[in-house]
């Protein structure tokens, strides 16, 4: 029995109809998900629930959040902004805080400064991790006097490391608490998802590498590097994935700016109407942020491990 080329055309043509189908298929259920939780939302939110005064509908905490983005009455009250090096210049020159412009006192610099300390946390953690972790590869003894550490601190849980960098750094360097707790979270993580990606890679590859002629350097730069990559992205997204809630942690816990500390804020007006419609529009913001850079995060994952299979199953 022969195949033919119109065989192996239908196979095609089937195989991508089988594609646009499960695609169509997730975006459905994707858009049926977010309806369900919606509506589960609006119901626990409605006055019918014994939660109505702790949870608010969801269209007031988009209008919260809409309303206090770019300026915010509330901080003018409570003196609360985000331009600290900016007052230094006014009170040298005879002004004050009411001299600040509006966007001082509204939740988009804090906003842009959590993500900013967060994404330069967790590039660094990725370095200082996948640095000693590959390094480890080449030369085995790294490995030997890095793990057991590693593995000292990986089971101290990162909730009671939290408080111990605000305690060490104090609330007066809010740089070193949320960026110091996220590349210690994402360094550990980064080590260990680089070593466990070696040890995946089958033995019968190495030993193949081997038997051609391959030494330590060509072995970890053709086989090693391509065959951990898949893995380490995977990696790379839990890790991102984990310090967004934990960089909000730190500044609930100390430092006086960033999302977090505007949280803990409203959090002391609960019993208030605004106070539940702000702190759920900021975890709302943060909650969107991380599916928003995750969903890029997978776009460049599947861009550069295309050749792989396993690196596109990650990418899902």
């Amino acid at each position: 029995m022969t195949t033919t080329d119109s065989d192996v055309l239908n196979v095609r043509a089937a195989a991508h109809r089988a594609r646009r189908r499960s695609k169509i298929a997730y975006t459905l259920y994707l858009i049926l998900g977010l309806v369900v939780f919606f509506l589960i939302w609006q119901l626990i939110a409605s006055p019918i629930s014994p939660l109505f005064y702790l949870i608010p509908p969801p269209v007031d905490a988009v209008k919260h959040f809409a309303e206090n983005l770019m300026f915010s009455q509330r901080m003018v009250d409570r003196f609360v902004h985000a331009c600290p090096e900016l007052l230094d210049e006014l009170e040298i020159t005879g002004g004050g805080m009411f001299d600040l412009p509006d966007y001082c006192f509204g939740y988009i610099l804090h906003l842009v400064r959590t993500t900013r300390n967060i994404m330069i946390a967790v590039t660094l953690g990725t370095v200082f991790g996948l640095t000693v972790g590959l390094s480890s590869l080449v030369f085995p003894r790294i490995a030997d006097v890095v793990t057991p550490i590693a593995g000292f601190f990986g089971t101290t849980p990162i909730f009671i490391a939290a408080p111990f960098f605000v305690i060490w750094f104090g609330i007066e360097y809010p740089l070193m608490t949320t960026v110091g707790v996220v590349v210690f979270y994402t360094t550990l993580l980064m080590y260990f998802f680089s070593r466990r990606a070696a040890d995946n890679i089958p033995v019968g590859i190495i030993e193949s590498a081997l038997t051609l002629g391959g030494d330590r350097g060509s072995i970890f730069r053709w086989v090693y590097l391509p065959g951990t990559i898949p893995e380490i992205a995977g990696g790379f997204r839990i890790a991102l994935a984990g310090a967004w809630g934990l960089g909000t942690l730190v500044e609930v816990l100390g430092p006086q700016m960033g999302g977090g500390f505007l949280i803990r804020m409203w959090s002391f007006a609960m019993g208030l109407l605004e106070g539940p419609s702000a702190v759920v529009s900021l975890i709302l913001f943060f909650g969107v942020l991380a599916v928003v850079v995750d969903g890029i995060l997978v776009l460049f994952i599947r861009y550069i491990t295309r050749w792989s299979e396993a690196g596109r199953r990650l990418g899902l």
